[in-house]
């Protein structure tokens, strides 16, 4: 009985540990399942934040100067949630630094969905600090819900060094924004080359938005703003290297800077803003700034003592009107973009066959062409550029037969009653409508290179280093321009304790899909035909070449030829099929103390046998003042500026450094106006050579790009001897037009197609430096 007893206690025991085994192992099976799915929910939030803090597909709203010491209040917060505002650019000015002011931020964020790019004190060094120092303050945020990024640096003149602090964030806090923003395009030596030196500096997936300001309503009230230059030049960098973009709104004035807008030219800056594609759009200022020295500000959003100003209602409106198409724009790429009615600086107008036109000439609208990323739907956007009035604007279509209006977001998309192929729209002072096509339609251009014959020109361009100034940037080496001038002289590496570890020095071209390629021009920096010219060409080098850019092959290897001071190097090969090229580097050269290459420009070709080299044109002993028989004779001009040191009669003074302009603001947006100079030589001589020399401060900017060169005796009866297509500038270098010898006295150069080159205000013109015609009989 005992035994019996005994082995019953025992199996009990051994049941109730089973039990409490089977229950343990459960316990940890769901312990374990629970990990897991937190880690996997962790993760698809990971996913989540990370698409959020890009905009998640969406326009972001930002405002700098957002509630600071003395403002962290929820009321304060409360009124940003009111004005439709997403996320806050924090600074590093004690007012945003204070320690009791950055945890209250962070908790009133947290609390209401904001987001926030932030920076405390130990941001104002950042490029003074190790590597392990910057991603100590990334750990110290990336946690934060409400931490979107970290502020990086505003208005750099060279960005380039801080392509390391980005990478860093990055990698601590993939998906953060890293928020550095540019100056204007007027501020800088090269605006293209500084950008594009900062994409390729920090890496294009690095950077959530290519930003920069510029606050164009002037001091007079009602004066047009001229916006559109720098908005292009950063639409168009940000379409090529796959980059959005970001600018700030002007909602507050400065005493004797700039005006403070109305909310109707405020609407207007933010829908031009995203007809062009942009996708964040950041406020300046959102709480007035004061006691800042200098500068006095007008209100801005929120006045000094916190409380609304009269333009936060509007303000508001806006941003919860951007919010209705907010996931429609965040994926739509702006394609083409065309002005009707009034002329702006850097604007193409509309032309009258394309799909879209006014029934009536003095309406004010600009109209936007764009193509969603992933469906390839094409949208039209219209904007009232007339940002005092509303306006009741009456369209012509042609080859469109549908249209749905989407202003409202998809959920109060409505089809828009088109009569006789015409449809009337109402629009607010400087507001928008925005229209989705039928499926199927689409109006966008196929892709095109830039040139037919050099497969390299203006394609995305990357290098393991920049130097990013002084006329050196990476875009540099595949703009077109050959030969160095003093403000744009190619792409330039040196080492620097930055870069002496890095395993292969390069530059490298995208072509953008692959092409088959047999050859590769290197263009050394330098004057041409003096010992200056390629004494920083890479002394040893190969070409590679890769289809998916991690396979790479070599195309040349271990080069050493090296340019003389009138020979171009060219590396030919067996065709191979290549959509990504590679300059790499072995052995650079060794140029006051420093280690140096220099490259001014790689063209690359599927060589025919009918591409040749373009060699600048060398004079001889017979290219003299004697033989110029132009020298300080009469100059008649289709038109002339006459002022600020340009002069018709420079154009043969026998100064290079000086000359001619035609009339400023005539061709607004038409490159093929008329313009044209005429020689008279006072007598009939025997010509074969004729010389014109770009502007010669560094630019060679407003030379055409296609021009005619017409001889005559009688200034009637007009003969073509000379035609010339610039594929590739020669720089500040003569542009020689030779030809048979003919009998003239006058001499005719038309242009054909100018260009408006500095993007400025002044429109498409034809400029010269100075002209030279050569007698045959010249000794």
């Amino acid at each position: 009985m005992c035994q019996n007893m005994l082995r019953q206690n025992k199996r009990k025991r051994w049941n109730m540990r089973r039990k409490y085994w089977i229950i343990l192992i459960a316990v940890c099976l769901v312990c374990i399942s629970g990990l897991l799915l937190a880690c996997t929910d962790s993760d698809k939030n990971k996913e989540k934040d990370d698409l959020k803090m890009s905009g998640n597909g969406e326009i972001l709203i930002s405002v700098f100067w957002p509630p600071m010491k003395g403002f962290t209040t929820a009321e304060q917060y409360d009124l940003l949630k009111e004005a439709g505002i997403d996320l806050l650019e924090w600074g590093t000015d004690p007012i945003f630094t204070d320690p009791e002011t950055l945890e209250e931020m962070l908790k009133l964020c947290g609390e209401r969905g904001l987001q926030v790019t932030i920076a405390d004190s130990d941001f104002t060094d950042l490029l003074g600090k190790t590597d392990e120092q910057l991603r100590e303050l990334a750990r110290r945020y990336r946690d934060y819900d409400c931490v979107a990024g970290f502020y990086v640096k505003d208005e750099p003149s060279n960005a380039n060094p801080y392509g390391r602090v980005a990478r860093i964030f990055r990698e601590e806090m993939p998906g953060c924004l890293v928020q550095l923003n540019m100056l204007p395009m007027g501020a800088l030596q090269d605006p293209k080359g500084h950008a594009e030196d900062w994409i390729n500096a920090a890496g294009p997936e690095n950077i959530s938005y290519l930003s920069y300001d510029q606050y164009p309503f002037g001091l007079e009230a009602g004066s047009v703003p001229q916006m559109f230059a720098n908005m292009n030049l950063v639409r168009e960098i940000g379409l090529k290297y796959g980059v959005d973009t970001a600018l700030y709104l002007q909602s507050v004035g400065v005493i004797n800077g700039f005006r403070r807008p109305t909310v109707s030219e405020t609407r207007y800056h933010a829908s031009a803003a995203l007809a062009y594609g942009y996708k964040n759009l950041k406020y300046f200022t959102y709480m007035t700034p004061v006691d800042r020295g200098n500068e006095e500000f007008t209100d801005a959003i929120i006045r000094p003592d916190g409380t609304k100003s009269d333009t936060f209602d509007g303000i508001a409106e806006i941003n919860h009107s951007i919010k209705k198409v907010s996931k429609i724009l965040g994926n739509l790429d702006a394609l083409e973009i065309y002005h009707h009615g009034r002329e702006d600086s850097a604007t193409v107008m509309l032309p009258e066959d394309w799909y879209v036109s006014a029934a009536a000439d003095q309406t004010d609208f600009l109209v936007s062409l764009m193509k969603d990323r992933g469906s390839g739907q094409n949208y039209l956007m219209i904007v009232n550029k007339d940002y005092t009035n509303d306006a009741e604007i009456t369209f012509r279509l042609q080859g469109i037969s549908a249209l749905t209006e989407v202003t409202g977001g998809e959920e109060a998309a409505a089809a828009v009653p088109i009569e006789n192929g015409t449809f009337t729209a109402e629009f607010s002072a400087g507001g928008f409508r925005l229209y989705q096509l039928e499926k199927g339609i689409d109006l966008t251009k196929p892709y095109a290179d830039a040139s037919a014959q050099n497969l390299a020109l203006d394609k995305p361009i990357y290098a393991s280093y920049s130097v990013g100034e002084n006329g050196y940037y990476v875009c540099r080496a595949n703009d077109g321009t050959r030969f160095s001038s003093s403000t744009i002289k190619g792409w330039r590496y040196q080492r620097t304790t930055e870069n002496q570890d890095d395993p292969e020095i390069y530059l490298m071209v995208d072509l953008m899909r692959p092409v088959e390629i047999n050859r590769v021009d290197l263009y050394p920096t330098g004057a041409f035909g003096t010992d200056s010219f390629g004494i920083c060409f890479p002394a040893e080098y190969s070409i590679l070449y890769s289809e998916d850019g991690k396979e790479w092959h070599a195309a040349a290897s271990h080069i050493t030829d090296q340019p003389t001071q009138t020979e171009i190097p060219t590396v030919t090969f067996d065709t191979v099929s290549a959509r990504y090229v590679k300059l790499v580097l072995h052995q650079c050269r060794q140029v006051g103390g420093s280690e140096v290459a220099e490259i001014a420009e790689i063209e690359i070709y599927h060589d025919t046998g009918t591409q040749e080299i373009q060699k600048p044109f060398v004079p001889d002993e017979t290219i003299t003042a004697e033989n110029n028989v132009a020298l300080h004779k009469p100059v008649t001009v289709s038109s002339s500026v006459e002022n600020w040191g340009w002069m018709k009669t420079h154009l043969t003074d026998g100064d290079i450094e000086t000359g001619w302009s035609s009339q400023i603001k005539i061709h607004m947006s038409d490159p093929y106006g008329e313009e044209w100079l005429i020689v008279d030589l006072q007598e009939t001589y025997p010509v074969d050579l004729v010389l014109l020399y770009p502007r010669q401060d560094g630019t060679s900017a407003y030379f055409p790009k296609s021009f005619k060169v017409e001889v005559s005796e009688d200034r009637q009866n007009w003969t073509e001897v000379a035609r010339y297509t610039e594929s590739a500038s020669l720089g500040a270098l003569p542009r020689a037009c030779s030809f048979t010898a003919v009998s003239a006295q006058y001499i005719r150069v038309t242009a054909l197609e100018m260009t408006d080159a500095l993007g400025g205000n002044d429109g498409y013109l034809f400029q010269l430096g100075e002209i030279e015609v050569y007698r045959q009989d010249r000794t």
